[in-house]
């Protein structure tokens, strides 16, 4: 599987991991199937409220209005553009998922409201001017494994 962030949306990461510093940020990916297992984020949700130095919580009430919003200017059509999943930051640590991250994509992907195939959860972190992430892939049947991450640049 790749998960691709457009170049339009890089900018817009970028500037969220500037302003929260060294404490934790994220929020939903949205965007684009290209193809079977090949999918363009052309929306990265960003929660206002960030996290500490070590936590990040989604903020549930912006998560479900982002998801009104991005499903209305699609024309709610989900076989071509959907959730794809989560992200957020670590700006202290590696861009590995920790324990809790992995028991909140695992209850996320288990819960029996969730309505998809899968959820990605992507962790970013900014060194400087070095924008550095990976990706991981999550399903109900308990499928987890890291999957390709690339991020575009505005040129």
């Amino acid at each position: 599987m790749l998960v691709r962030l457009a170049a339009d949306q890089t900018p817009k990461l970028v500037a969220a991991l500037k302003r929260a510093g060294k404490r934790e940020i994220g929020g939903q990916l949205f965007g684009e199937q290209l193809a079977p297992s090949h999918f363009l984020v052309t929306e990265l949700a960003v929660q206002a409220r960030p996290g500490t130095v070590a936590r990040f919580v989604v903020d549930l009430v912006q998560a479900a209005r982002e998801a009104v919003r991005f499903f209305d200017r699609t024309e709610h059509r989900y076989t071509q553009y959907n959730y794809i999943g989560e992200w957020h930051s670590h700006p202290s640590f590696a861009v590995h998922p920790s324990g809790p991250d992995i028991g909140t994509m695992r209850s996320l992907v288990r819960d029996p409201e969730f309505k998809g195939l899968f959820a990605v959860l992507v962790i970013v972190r900014l060194d400087g001017d070095a924008l550095s992430g990976g990706a991981w892939l999550f399903d109900p049947q308990g499928a987890e494994r890291g999957i390709k991450l690339e991020i575009d640049v505005e040129r």
